[in-house]
């Protein structure tokens, strides 16, 4: 699982969010039972500042001055490949950042992930580039529901309230394209969303602990989303060894929502509604296997 934020420079709410959540985290392993659990259950990483340059253009020691694209001139949300666009949507080559979080990306194996902007506040879902909608709409719509109830429920009236009462389907927000949500789900198989957490792109100081309050319980709750679903491990049944292999859920996935188990160990997660599925496992070298009328249920 792995939080990002403000590859906009000049977004810094989900910067300091971050830092906060990381202290939320270690403060409380042990202590709290959901942050144990959490802790316990994943692999967590959490990028608080994916632009440094943008963020720290008018100085290294003040965000004053800070800017939305990076050193070069980029902005970084219109750097990635595109599932329709290609690979240099913007025209632009991979920047330093870009390329650095790509490695990383494709060196781990991402689950679930989110990237954190301000200058809205809404829950955005993919896809960004298609008009469509992806193969776990429903679940989409779930999950970022259950986000923006919470938030409102600890929050003032009128918090988190943009679009459609805080969510939203990002290509029918506005079209985005080259943006790392769709570069993550279309080209790593994760489930990843963009969340705006504040109207102000950098907010004063003296509100940050205000945002912090109304949105730490449903970064928790969005996290624990990993974990349900359908999980299990796939391996050879001569040798016992782990196997990485297509995990396809028939008449369901499209355009890269399918997910793969892990090299190392063969497990495998898939976060997915409530329903009835069947599912198809394939590997090279292997005759695929199909185990039907999976139930599933939410939470």
């Amino acid at each position: 699982f792995m939080y990002t934020s403000t590859m906009h420079g000049d977004e810094t709410t989900g910067y300091v969010m971050l830092l906060h959540f990381i202290d939320h985290l270690l403060s409380n392993y042990g202590k709290n039972p959901q942050v144990t659990n959490l802790v316990d259950s994943l692999d967590i990483w959490i990028n608080p500042l994916a632009n440094p340059d943008g963020t720290y253009a008018g100085g290294d020691t003040s965000v004053y001055g800070a800017t939305r694209f990076n050193a070069n001139g980029i902005a970084l949300n219109r750097n990635y490949p595109a599932p329709e666009a290609g690979q240099h949507p913007d025209g632009n080559a991979w920047q330093p950042e870009t390329v650095a979080f790509m490695s990383f990306a494709a060196s781990h194996h991402f689950v679930m992930s989110c990237n954190m902007h301000s200058g809205n506040e809404v829950a955005n879902y993919p896809w960004d580039t298609w008009s469509f909608p992806t193969a776990d709409n429903t679940w989409w719509q779930y999950v970022c529901r259950q986000y923006a109830d919470t938030v409102q429920a600890y929050s003032p009236a009128g918090y988190f309230t943009d679009e459609n009462n805080g969510i939203t389907d990002g290509a029918a927000w506005y079209h985005v394209t080259g943006g790392r949500q769709d570069y993550m789900n279309y080209f790593r198989h994760d489930r990843g969303f963009t969340l705006e957490l504040s109207q102000t792109k950098m907010p004063d100081q003296s509100t940050l602990p205000s945002y912090w309050n109304y949105n730490y319980r449903s970064f928790m709750d969005y996290m624990h989303q990993a974990l349900d679903g359908l999980q299990g491990v796939v391996t050879d049944s001569v040798s016992g060894l782990p196997v990485k292999a297509d995990v396809f859920v028939d008449n369901h996935d499209t355009n890269n929502s399918d997910v793969y188990s892990d090299s190392l160990s063969g497990a495998y997660f898939r976060p997915i509604k409530a329903g009835t599925y069947n599912l198809t496992f394939s590997a090279p070298g292997y005759v695929s296997k199909q185990l039907k009328n999976i139930q599933v249920q939410d939470g």
